[in-house]
């Protein structure tokens, strides 16, 4: 049967994040949070995703008895190949975060800045590898939500000029200012989240 005991064990042994092992066994952070907190069993796809990612055989992941021996030594080659420790940076999770806001000096700065600090750190820091993931999904749906809001912008503003002879001055200008301001706020707004400790931060995002 399987044991939450266990993963965990191995998870830290490892020195993995819950972050980090959602990302390289490609199930959701989500449900490693609930099989390690025993809410539900998982089925053996996920088992064997969590195995391999773990770099375990799946018996080590059933729930055995420890034996209370002391443990063999580790060759120092094997622990050289064990991974390190995450190490804790909250005033880079801020940087990651507040690095979206680079999109007010030139477009496309708030996805290529956050990739490029989520790549360097996402292995070695806790919580970058969720963290990043939840900052570039929120600036993807900006952009796609930004760029429909242009395009209907636009189709008004065609259909009052042939029909009506209407014409709107400013208009495209209003829907920049509206769509960079709300992005800035909720950059903003998510960055006092973090520093109060809260990481359940981008709800809305690709």
């Amino acid at each position: 049967m399987f044991s939450a005991a266990r993963i965990i064990a191995v998870r830290k042994r490892k020195g993995l994040s819950q972050e980090v092992l959602a990302e390289k066994s490609g199930v959701s952070l989500r449900t490693i949070q609930r099989v390690e907190q025993g809410d539900t069993t998982p089925r053996g796809y996920t088992v064997q995703a969590l195995a391999m990612a773990l770099d375990v055989d799946l018996d080590v992941l059933q729930e055995q008895p420890e034996p209370e021996t002391a443990p063999a030594p580790v060759l120092a080659t094997e622990a050289s190949a064990a991974s390190p420790a995450l190490r804790s940076d909250p005033q880079f999770l801020q940087l990651l975060n507040l690095s979206a806001l680079s999109f007010l000096v030139l477009p496309f700065l708030n996805l290529v800045v956050p990739l490029l600090l989520w790549r360097a750190r996402r292995h070695d820091t806790e919580h970058v590898a969720e963290l990043g993931r939840r900052v570039l999904g929120f600036q993807i749906l900006w952009q796609v939500l930004s760029f429909f809001a242009y395009m209907l912008m636009l189709l008004v503003h065609l259909v009052l000029a042939r029909s009506y002879n209407i014409v709107l001055p400013g208009a495209f200008v209003g829907i920049m200012v509206l769509t960079y301001a709300l992005n800035a706020l909720t950059v903003g707004y998510y960055a006092l989240q973090l520093r109060r400790g809260r990481l359940d931060v981008y709800r809305f995002r690709l």
